[in-house]
């Protein structure tokens, strides 16, 4: 609230969640979703599946301790993995929607992490299959690390 006070914005609303920042950016947001969630296209599921999200309403341990259904907000993923590796499960981060969609979760990290692999390789190789013969660029491979002197050595000249 005093950054936007000091900024002149003192007559806009002082909205400090990530959501409520995107739907009140100009030209995107609320347009974006509106085209989204009138698209004939996209299942109904996942229309209400983002409703649900922008509402704030996912059932997760922080909504659910909100109307009085849970009394412990602590992730009950992040527990379970840390129960598995003998670690504490004392100052478990809070469990919200962003927190198990993220791979700061660690009982999300691995699921997180393979769906990451996985889109990037999908990339790589439509990258790949696109490229033409003539081309001149060369894709290193997304199974290994590569390091400018590791390319330069391979490098034939």
């Amino acid at each position: 609230m005093r950054a936007r006070a000091e900024q002149g914005n003192i007559n806009h609303p002082a909205y400090g969640t990530w959501t409520a920042e995107f739907m009140l950016r100009q030209h995107e947001s609320r347009a974006f979703l509106g085209k989204y969630l009138n698209d004939p296209r996209v299942l109904w599921r996942h229309k209400r599946r983002e409703m649900i999200v922008i509402a704030g309403i996912t059932p997760v341990a922080k909504w659910l301790a909100k109307i009085k259904q849970r009394s412990d907000v602590s992730c009950r993923l992040c527990k379970s993995a840390q129960e598995q590796l003998g670690a504490s499960t004392e100052n478990l981060p809070e469990e919200t929607y962003g927190h198990i969609k993220s791979a700061f979760c660690d009982g999300m990290a691995t699921t997180v992490t393979a769906a990451h692999h996985f889109i990037w390789r999908h990339l790589y190789a439509s990258m790949q299959a696109a490229q033409t013969p003539t081309s001149k660029l060369r894709f290193v491979t997304p199974d290994k690390e590569s390091s400018m002197s590791t390319l330069w050595q391979e490098e034939v000249f």
